[in-house]
């Protein structure tokens, strides 16, 4: 395994998190044109009160990258993603990390892996969340269709949820659905295109929660 600088990494200046340096560990390839890792990459944060690593599932080494997310007032987190090897087509891991009880930084979604032929964003909407809305866009293939064409999408919706007594706060998939409309991901910003829909879906899912809430069983 080949230590990244924590001050560089492929030209990204790493963020300082909670006061405490970010470093990433990127793998070297197994073969000569660097498309394919030798294994996952991982990332730390040094500092008392003691060192705390994650590291990606088996395949995504490449191209790590990483950037603060403020989940809640004092929630602020690491939002993290490599990617798995491959020339026309590979998958990209996401994970939002904060420091846990030991040694592990604990991630707060829950194995969440798109195609390079995707979006993803946060979104902020008080109407639905008081914490950020993680989104991503991944395509469906369709008959009589080609890798690189337009195709449908899968849209998921991932919202913070704090009020369990029984799980741990976490990102938990709210909504999902295709979209009817086919998308050439390199022309279309996707996500945008179909953000009245997504919004929509989720102020009715949202309102029917608060009204189960509300009726006596």
């Amino acid at each position: 395994m080949l230590l990244i600088s924590a001050l560089l990494l492929a030209g990204q200046d790493l963020p300082k998190f909670m006061g405490r340096e970010v470093t990433i560990t990127e793998p070297e390839r197994a073969d000569a044109d660097g498309f394919f890792p030798k294994g996952p990459a991982s990332i730390c944060i040094d500092g008392p009160p003691q060192r705390q690593c994650y590291t990606a599932p088996e395949k995504f080494g490449n191209s790590p990258k990483v950037e603060v997310i403020q989940v809640e007032k004092n929630l602020p987190a690491l939002f993290f993603s490599a990617e798995a090897g491959g020339v026309s087509g590979w998958g990209i891991h996401f994970s939002l990390l904060h420091p846990g009880m030991g040694k592990d930084l604990e991630d707060l979604f829950s194995d969440v892996s798109v195609s390079n032929q995707s979006e993803h964003t946060f979104w902020n909407d008080s109407k639905i969340s008081d914490a950020p809305i993680f989104l991503t866009a991944d395509f469906v293939w369709g008959p009589n269709e080609s890798h690189y064409v337009a195709h449908r999408y899968i849209i998921s919706a991932y919202v913070w949820r704090s009020d369990s007594v029984v799980d741990s706060p976490s990102y938990y998939l709210e909504d999902q659905y295709m979209t009817v409309r086919k998308y050439d991901y390199e022309k279309a910003d996707i996500l945008t295109s179909e953000k009245q829909e997504i919004l929509a879906r989720l102020a009715r899912i949202k309102a029917e929660t608060e009204r189960q809430k509300r009726t006596p069983r």
